[in-house]
Formats: C-alpha cells, sequence, structure tokens
C-alpha cells in the first residue's frame, strides 16, 4: 500500500513537473499578458458583443500561437541560453525536455492555436497569427543577434499575436 501511494506521488510530481516545463517554454505569463491585450482589443472593436465561448477560445487560439513561437525561441536560443544565469534553468538548457519533444509541442500548439483562430473566427486572423509565430520564431530570432533591427521586425508579431 505505501509502495503504490509512493508510486503515485512519484507520478503526479513527474506529470505536474512536465507540465511546469511546457508552460515555462511557452513563457505563459508574458504570453498571457499579450493575448489578454488583444483580448481587450477585440472587445472593443464596435459591434463586437461580450461573448463568454469567443472570448475563451480567443484566450485559447492565441496562447497557443504565442507559445509555440516562444517555444521555436527557446530551441534556437538552447546554446546560448546554457551561458546566462537567469536562462540556463530553462528546460532545454536543462536537459529536462529534449529538443525532439520541444519540436513536437511547438507543431502541435501551434497547429491548434491556428485551428482555432480559423474556425472560431476567420481564416484572415488565423493566416496571420501564422504569420507572426513564423516571423518571431524563424526571423526575429535569429536575426535579434546580428542587427538591432530585430527590434522592428519582432514589433510586427506583436501586432498579429492573436
Amino acid at each position: 500500500m505505501l509502495q503504490e501511494n509512493s508510486i503515485k506521488l512519484s507520478l503526479s510530481y513527474a506529470i505536474a513537473s512536465r507540465v511546469k516545463d511546457y508552460f515555462m517554454m511557452m513563457k505563459f505569463t508574458l504570453t498571457f499578458m499579450v493575448v489578454f491585450a488583444c483580448v481587450v482589443a477585440y472587445l472593443l472593436v464596435p459591434g463586437v458583443e461580450f461573448n463568454l465561448i469567443k472570448v475563451l477560445l480567443l484566450f485559447a487560439g492565441g496562447i497557443l500561437v504565442s507559445g509555440s513561437a516562444n517555444i521555436i525561441n527557446q530551441i534556437l536560443e538552447r546554446e546560448t541560453d546554457k551561458l546566462m544565469a537567469r536562462t540556463a534553468v530553462r528546460p532545454l538548457p536543462g536537459g529536462r525536455v529534449s529538443v525532439t519533444e520541444a519540436w513536437l509541442l511547438c507543431v502541435l500548439t501551434g497547429v491548434a492555436g491556428v485551428a482555432i483562430l480559423g474556425f472560431s473566427f476567420n481564416w484572415l486572423a488565423a493566416g496571420l497569427s501564422f504569420f507572426s509565430l513564423l516571423l518571431y520564431g524563424f526571423v526575429y530570432t535569429p536575426w535579434k543577434k546580428w542587427n538591432s533591427l530585430a527590434v522592428l521586425v519582432g514589433a510586427v508579431p506583436g501586432l498579429y499575436r492573436c
């Protein structure tokens, strides 16, 4: 009996630890703030009535797309993240999550977020969100090491994240 409880606690701890690592890779707090601003902007559009389901879908889609972009950022910067005390504790440089697992999470969250936005709102919004994911992940992230103009490129995804 004691051994069973110990195994259950170990499994619960492992699952909670993995979920925490996923949230860290998605930079959940930052992502939530970005998406919150998008939801407020959506609700301020004239003619848009408050619909709790739509708001929750916008939150979900936006968090998944933005989280996916942040995972790409962390995958591409994992080697330099190892060198800084602030970022060395992240899941990838810390060795708690493999690169393959991170890419899988990135694709799943990105596809799910774009699909939610496309089916729940419109495909233009979904396409702009996907474009911002690609721009942030594959243009801004590598470019910021070479040129300060990357900040301008990084501002564009901020406009279209959700």
